[in-house]
């Protein structure tokens, strides 16, 4: 039986960030129409959402009441929200469950589960978590043609340096460079 993937889709800023108080990396250059397509092909396909506590409700808030072309993927694809705060998600945003549990104990039965790859989408915290963790199969970076200076990097929460293999680079016309790796299994030569 083969196992889902964790495939990890962040947009950042040049210089790293995918979060500041200064701008958000993911809202900081208009995607165009391009873009747009590719996001919600890649949402429409996917098993299911895993997202953190403040993304689930960042999202939760949004989505369900949404007429943008994002709400109905978002809206009808299960979703897993990490949290050990959260009561009943299910009643707020339908086709939500909350995990509780060890990190890599929820998302080793996540991966065993029946179904297409599953994405997180967003989310520095939990996503920091589970790159720190190597619980990322791949990594799709949406990497914006900005600067921030400050603020929350993706990888700050690496014990170690990590080596990656480039599967993919794909510009937008937005000037938005996607950026596409997996990690490497075995040690790098030195």
């Amino acid at each position: 039986m083969s196992m889902r993937d964790v495939i990890l889709y962040m947009s950042m800023s040049l210089d790293g960030f995918v979060d500041s108080d200064r701008e958000h990396p993911g809202m900081a250059v208009p995607e165009g129409a391009e873009l747009k397509a590719w996001k919600l092909d890649r949402i429409s396909r996917a098993g299911a959402h895993l997202m953190g506590r403040v993304t689930y409700q960042q999202m939760s808030s949004a989505w369900p009441g949404s007429d943008d072309p994002y709400a109905a993927p978002m809206n009808d694809i299960p979703k897993v929200v990490f949290s050990t705060s959260l009561s009943d998600a299910e009643a707020t945003w339908p086709e939500t469950r909350v995990a509780r549990g060890d990190l890599a104990a929820e998302i080793a039965a996540i991966k065993a589960e029946a179904g297409p790859d599953v994405i997180v989408w967003g989310g520095g915290r939990l996503a920091g978590a589970l790159v720190a963790a190597d619980l990322i199969d791949e990594y799709r970076l949406l990497v914006q043609p900005l600067v921030l200076g400050r603020g929350q990097a993706l990888f700050d929460q690496l014990p170690e340096s990590r080596h990656l293999d480039l599967v993919e680079a794909t510009p937008f016309p937005s000037g938005v460079v996607l950026h596409v790796y997996r990690p490497q299994r075995t040690p790098a030569p030195r």
